[in-house]
């Protein structure tokens, strides 16, 4: 079956110091778009690609894309000056624009699905640039409630949430803050383990019993555990390569 197809990573010329605060708002911006892209491709995975990246300090040099096994390169149009003139909102449009240069050519050199990434540039703009994934409804044992598993980003937090539908209310309560690490989030690898613990408690149990994060509608509290016994916070960075 080959890799799966893991990110959009964009290398775009900036005159900000690696490591500064500025850089680092920029790239987290960068990454935030990329990753909302890549979510709204719904699991498509270009065939014989695992990676794409997007390098435009090569535009003037580069006469043709590259593939290096399963990674594509494409060198398309960037300005930097025309970047940094953009509010937030407008620096959001200008990197989702500059995925599709590139994402729609790739598809027609590659014989890749174009509606794919005509569909995702679509749906990125009709969220407005809000990150958010419902994951889907699931009934308890007892067959009177349903829940589902929500994931909202920003550009530097992951933040997990539950809504439960009992008896006529709704609830809804966050399971749990971390890290964003965008494409690479361990958060999709949880969410996958979204679950019914029994008719009161729902949640994420992850590889039998090493982490369980769940809530409960009885006690209305959220417990985090590791190996069975309460923590305050998980450690992601434990147990996953990018947590």
């Amino acid at each position: 079956m080959g890799a799966p197809f893991s990110d959009i990573t964009l290398y775009l010329p900036t005159p900000l110091t690696v490591g500064t605060p500025d850089y680092c708002e920029q790239t987290s911006l960068e990454n935030f778009v990329s990753d909302l892209y890549v979510q709204k491709m719904n699991g498509y995975k270009p065939p014989k690609t695992s990676r794409i990246t997007i390098q435009p300090a090569f535009q003037d040099t580069w006469k043709r894309t590259w593939q290096n096994g399963s990674i594509v390169s494409i060198a398309p149009y960037f300005s930097y000056d025309e970047y940094s003139a953009f509010d937030k909102k407008g620096k959001c449009k200008y990197i989702l624009d500059l995925i599709q240069s590139a994402t729609i050519p790739l598809s027609e050199e590659y014989g890749w699905d174009k509606v794919v990434f005509e569909s995702a540039y679509k749906k990125v703009l009709e969220s407005d640039f809000k990150f958010i994934v419902d994951y889907p409804l699931k009934k308890s044992r007892d067959k009177k409630k349903i829940a589902k598993l929500i994931i909202e980003k920003t550009e530097t937090i992951t933040s997990v949430y539950i809504n439960i539908e009992d008896n006529g209310s709704t609830i809804t309560k966050k399971l749990f803050d971390k890290r964003n690490v965008w494409w690479y989030d361990c958060v999709y690898i949880l969410a996958r383990h979204n679950k019914w613990f029994d008719t009161d408690r729902f949640g994420i149990g992850y590889c039998k019993g090493l982490i369980d994060i769940w809530y409960s509608i009885e006690q209305n509290e959220v417990a985090l555990l590791e190996s069975g016994s309460r923590v305050a916070i998980i450690d992601f960075e434990k147990y996953f390569l990018f947590g």
